[in-house]
């Protein structure tokens, strides 16, 4: 996350690790943006002003663009693409991460296709996983034809900040279906401070118990 304000200790933690895969998580909303001043906080509220047309795509571009040449500049060249709130598998959006891809030589860029299941997860987050994966199954044709590559399925969005065991055995059990096939595990593992909980307590996340659930089953 090129806008988030541990942005230099992630990026050191990572280099010490020594040949991980790192990707760009793009960042649109819920932080402050690098060169823009006009994006909305609100994810809802981005949406509705986007489908308006009141956001101008050139700024997104011009923002999306300063977040991929930090990352370079500070010696990450990522390996795949991805967003917060998923907003690049927006139509319009999608085309500049495309492009971007492209011209930096970033081979993957992910999508939301996760089974739907009635009676896992609230309507309206089904609601939300509907179209995510209409606009997930529009943006696979353009990834493919730009001959960049994209995962088939991904596990995550339903229980986003709070994955249960369920959620790996379904991850588990596609693989063994698909064996040819890129399963993406979305998950938000990480150390609860009072610091983190303060500042997004809204997202109602359970950072600790991921970590803990995939520490016991990796």
């Amino acid at each position: 996350m090129p806008v988030g304000k541990e942005f230099d200790d992630a990026v050191a933690k990572a280099k010490d690790l020594g040949g991980a895969v790192l990707g760009i998580h793009f960042v649109l909303v819920d932080e402050k943006p690098l060169v823009l001043k006009t994006l909305p906080q609100n994810h809802k509220v981005f949406f509705i002003k986007y489908i308006l047309g009141l956001i101008k795509p050139k700024d997104i571009e011009d923002e999306l663009k300063a977040q991929l040449n930090k990352c370079i500049q500070a010696g990450v060249v990522p390996a795949f693409i991805n967003s917060h709130q998923h907003l690049h598998l927006l139509p319009g959006i999608m085309n500049i991460v495309v492009g971007l891809a492209k011209e930096h030589g970033i081979p993957y860029i992910r999508i939301v296709n996760e089974p739907i299941s009635l009676g896992h997860g609230k309507l309206f987050r089904q609601a939300q996983l509907l179209f995510l994966n209409f606009l997930s199954k529009i943006a696979k044709n353009k990834i493919k034809k730009a001959g960049l590559k994209c995962n088939d399925f991904f596990i995550g969005f339903i229980n986003a900040g709070n994955l249960s065991l369920d959620d790996l055995i379904l991850a588990k059990r596609l693989q063994n279906k698909h064996p040819d096939k890129i399963i993406e595990l979305g998950c938000h593992p990480g150390f609860e401070s009072s610091g983190l909980v303060d500042k997004y307590s809204r997202w109602q996340y359970n950072w600790q118990k991921e970590l803990e659930l995939l520490d016991k089953h990796d």
